[in-house]
């Protein structure tokens, strides 16, 4: 942990050299994020936020954005928002999970409405969501919204997966993140699933370390996994709900009129980047469509998906508790019948 942090700490002072100093501005704010695709709507919703905040503020704030990991991977990032180092950040809730063990909520997989993104943005705006602040707030981190950054899907190289039962037959060693939700759920699948850091992945791929992976459409084309990858299994298994962290002391420290401007400019900046992915996923598909085959799973297929991972949902109580998941699962049947 010692030496995250002092990597986490180096990278934000490198890039402090770079920011404007505080006798010209009033108020600094770093944003860090591991996103590096210009395309990405994340993307564009972070370059939105640093310029609308440095011009609705008058400068008074200087924002300046770090993207693609400039200050650290995710978990040095995360750090850097508790030390008051990094003021904004966007990640998916796995990596915080180690932070805040209530995240694990979000590692349920099939719990989040697949087609319906109007419902999932209800949901991710809810009571529900309101209620993770409490358990976010004591590790120093304000919540501030969520990205939709879109389901996980699995590719693979040399055996397509068009049922569960291939998984089980083929064993296949796929990537998963550091989380260890995700590596039973793949266990639960008859996967041998293989942690790996996000960098080290496209060459994993390559050399055959792994046999695939999972992340959303935009990740695969940014990684281009699609290279050394034949075939992508539409599983739809887990939600990429990316997080928009914020340095908790920093928000609260701000005069009134600064919070509100910031306030403003992320909320905003949310609104945009729901409707520029809902816009972007047929067009990622049809482009990913160009490189693998894509395999639609039928109802049942899906079904059989769920019933073996269905065990997660007892494993994640236990670690979070009832009244978490029981939050989730009410939200999400209230948000179905908006």
């Amino acid at each position: 942990m010692k030496k995250l942090m002092a990597k986490a700490l180096a990278g934000v002072v490198i890039g402090l050299l770079h920011v404007p100093a505080a006798s010209a501005a009033d108020y600094n704010m770093v944003l860090a994020m591991q996103v590096s695709d210009p395309n990405s709507p994340i993307y564009q919703a972070f370059e939105f936020i640093e310029a609308e905040i440095n011009q609705r503020s008058n400068n008074r704030i200087a924002a300046k954005l770090y993207g693609g990991g400039a200050l650290g991977g995710d978990r040095e990032v995360a750090e850097s928002i508790a030390l008051g180092d990094v003021q904004l950040t966007t990640m998916s809730t796995s990596p915080l999970v180690p932070f805040v063990k209530e995240l694990a909520v979000f590692d349920i997989p099939y719990v989040f409405p697949q087609d319906d993104e109007q419902q999932k943005k209800v949901l991710l705006d809810s009571a529900f969501s309101e209620s993770l602040r409490e358990y976010m707030e004591p590790a120093g981190f304000q919540l501030a919204g969520f990205f939709n950054a879109g389901f996980r899907q699995l590719t693979t190289s040399k055996v397509a997966i068009r049922s569960a039962e291939d998984i089980a037959k083929t064993k296949p060693r796929i990537r998963v993140q550091e989380n260890p939700y995700h590596i039973k759920m793949w266990n639960l699948l008859g996967a041998a699933p293989t942690p790996m850091a996000y960098t080290e992945l496209y060459g994993g791929l390559q050399q055959g370390v792994v046999d695939g992976q999972e992340n959303p459409y935009l990740n695969i084309l940014s990684g281009k996994f699609y290279e050394v990858q034949s075939y992508m299994t539409e599983t739809n298994h887990i939600l990429l709900a990316n997080l928009i962290l914020m340095d908790k002391a920093w928000h609260d420290a701000l005069p009134e009129d600064l919070r509100t401007i910031v306030d403003d400019v992320l909320k905003e900046a949310v609104e945009n980047q729901w409707t520029k992915q809902k816009a972007a996923l047929s067009v990622q598909r049809a482009e990913l469509a160009k490189h693998l085959e894509i395999i639609e799973l039928t109802p049942e297929q899906v079904d059989k998906f769920k019933e073996l991972t269905s065990p997660m949902v007892a494993e994640i109580r236990s670690a979070v508790g009832d009244k978490l998941v029981d939050s989730l699962l009410g939200a999400i049947k209230e948000s179905a019948s908006n």
